[in-house]
Parts: structure tokens; sequence; C-alpha cells
């Protein structure tokens, strides 16, 4: 008797066991499925967003009620998107053993979804909508300063009021948005999250290009998911920042001016020199623009030049943009956009952005606009 209750204990265990493995396989199983509303039998896809391009990894098809599920795609670590068309489509931050449900509008799906499951989405989600909101406020408030300077164009004194208070609000939108996303990054840096936060963080609200938030967000992420290719992309990028430190020899580089002319950093050795990246569909930019020809203006003759590195792709759009800014200095772009090679040279991920060199080509910094550039061009210039 006892030796059949051992066998039949022995048995229980086994098949306890066996339960739980089985449990346990389908809780590290991707799973990617949802529901849409106002669906029509759309086919959806599951793209790979890269910086190699985009690949379709799985399809699905939405059936009579708005089911899908996706279920061949095992997706690592990494940004992805649910298409319905390029106009249409809902970002994810997903990993491998991920169980997520989507659901949404399909006729709306990018402004309608939510995420279940992939708290990284949710939270990718949230950063992104806050910061979009952010950057149309600015936007407002650069257009509203535009048909004001265009209606008062010949009381300049009131234009000048005007422009300071509304640079007042613009900086303290920025802040409040910096803000928020160094609560993020703290907050997760050991999410991809953290890498996206890091990329909207506005270059004048820090002297060293958050240089120190970097390394700890690549420590993190690098210690969570060793050998991740997200991660090791970041990791060569910082690395790659690096190249940009202050104290480093400013990397070269030649670029077309308007007029089809080779330009770069080192065709003004000897003299201080600010690499400033922007481009005419920047407001941002824009709306600094007269300072920095104030700047100019005042420093020029003391030994000042200014390299602006355009990242446009419409040549007409550049060089319309230069004049009537009447931005005097040497231009150059090689038309690339956020491809432009000179500003994966110097890792620009957002824009205005500068770097200040000193007459031997080293950095001396970077970020800096307004007064805080023209604090240190008196300290260069002297």
């Amino acid at each position: 008797m006892k030796k059949t209750i051992i066998i039949l204990s022995l048995a229980l265990i086994i098949a306890s066991c066996g339960n739980t493995q089985k449990q346990e396989e389908r809780k590290s199983k991707f799973e990617l499925k949802g529901k849409l509303s106002n669906a029509n039998g759309e086919q959806l896809y599951l793209e790979e967003m890269s910086p190699k391009g985009v690949r379709v990894i799985d399809t699905a098809t939405l059936d009579a009620n708005g089911d899908f599920a996706f279920l061949k795609a095992s997706p690592s670590l990494g940004f992805y998107r649910v298409r319905i068309t390029d106009a249409n489509f809902a970002m994810l931050l997903l990993d491998s053993t991920q169980q997520v449900t989507v659901k949404g509008d399909a006729g709306n799906l990018g402004n309608s979804f939510t995420v279940e499951g992939s708290p990284d989405s949710k939270l990718f989600r949230e950063v992104n909508n806050t910061a979009k909101l952010s950057f149309q406020k600015r936007d407002s408030m650069m257009r509203a300063y535009e048909a004001y300077a265009n209606l008062n164009k010949n009381d300049k004194v009131k234009i000048q009021t005007y422009v300071d208070e509304a640079e007042k609000a613009f900086n303290a939108e920025a802040l409040q948005l910096n803000n928020y996303l160094l609560d993020i990054i703290h907050k997760n840096a050991s999410s991809l999250v953290a890498v996206v936060a890091l990329q909207q963080l506005s270059p004048e609200f820090s002297k060293d290009g958050y240089k120190e938030l970097y390394q700890q967000t690549d420590e993190a992420l690098t210690k969570k998911y060793p050998g991740a290719a997200q991660v090791k992309l970041f990791h060569d990028s910082r690395m790659n920042m690096l190249k940009t430190e202050i104290g480093a020899s400013a990397p070269d580089f030649l670029s077309d001016t308007p007029d089809g002319k080779k330009l770069g950093p080192s065709s003004f050795k000897g003299k201080v020199l600010l690499v400033d990246f922007w481009a005419s569909w920047c407001g941002p930019c824009r709306a600094e623009n007269p300072e920095m020809v104030k700047i100019y203006k005042k420093y020029h003759a003391k030994g000042l030049e200014v390299l602006g590195v355009s990242l446009d792709k419409d040549k007409a759009k550049w060089t319309e943009a230069i004049e009537k800014d009447k931005l005097e200095w040497n231009h150059v772009s090689d038309l690339g956009a956020w491809e432009s090679a000179s500003a994966k040279l110097y890792n620009v991920t957002s824009i205005p952005q500068t770097f200040l060199l000193d007459k031997e080509g080293k950095i001396v910094a970077k970020g800096l606009r307004a007064e805080g550039l023209e604090a240190r061009l008196e300290e260069l210039l002297k």
C-alpha cells in the first residue's frame, strides 16, 4: 500500500511540474492581440522600427467583431508599430515575453488606442503625447509672435516688449517639459522610454549635455538587457557623444553652401566659431534667430564666426529662411534632414543645438543660446 501511495505521489508531483512548465511557457510566449471598433476587415501590419528601416514581421486581419491576433511574431526588445495605413498606426515598445492587448478605433488608431500588458508601451505613449502637446503650445506661441510682428512691424518698441513676454512664456513651457522628462528618466532608467525622453531634453538647460544622465541610463539598460540590439545602439550613440564633449577637438566635416562651395569647422581655424544646427521648419530655431542676429552683429567684428548647419530637405525653403531671417553668416547643408552626415557626426538629436569652438577648434560649450552664449563670448573675445 505504501509503495502505491509513493508512486501516486510521484506521479502527482511530475504532473504538477508538467503543468507548471506549460504555464510558464504560456507566460513567456509573446502575444499581441486586441479589438478595434469601426472595423471593416482591415489588414494589420506589425512592423519593427529600427535604424535600418521599417520591417513587417507579422500580419493579421480584423474579423467581423474587430478582433485580431498576431500569431507568428516573437519580437526582441525594441520599438514597433501596429499599422493600418502609413497615417494610421499605434506605436509600441515591446519585448519577447509580453502578453499585450491593444484596443482602439480602427478609423483613428493613433489617437484612440490603449494598451495593456506592456508598461513601457503605456509610458512611451504618455511621454510622446506630453511632448507633442508642449511642442504644439510653443508652435502656437511662435505663430502668434509672427502674426503680431506683421501687424506691428513699424513699432519696434512694441514688438520688443511682446518678444520679451513671449520668450518668457516659451521658455517656461520648455522648462516644464524638461522637468517632466527628467523625472521620467530618473524613475525609468532601465527602460528604453528613458532613451526617448533623453533625446527630447532641451540642451540649454544643461551645461554638460546631460552627460551623467546618459551614462546612468546606458549602464542601467546594459545591466538589464545585455546584448539587446537597441541597447547596444544607444551605447554606441553615447560613445559617439563623447567625441563632442567639452574640451574635445571638434569633429570636422565639409558640406555645401547655397552656392555650391564646401565649408566646415576647419575652415574657420583661428576664429571663435559657433556651429549652429537649425532648420527652416524648426519653430524654436526661427524664434531665436533674431537674438542670434543681434549677437552676430555685436561680436563678428571682434572675431566671431557662425556656421549655420541646416537640417532641411528643401533647398528653396532653406535659402528663403536665410534671407527672411537676415542670417548674414555662413551656411551649409547636405539637405539630408535628420540623416545629415554632420548632424550624425555631432550626435544632434534635437534642434536648435549649438557648439562653441575656440580659436584652436576645441569645443568649449554647447547648447548655449542668447544670454548664456553672449556671456561666454565676452570671455573668449576679450
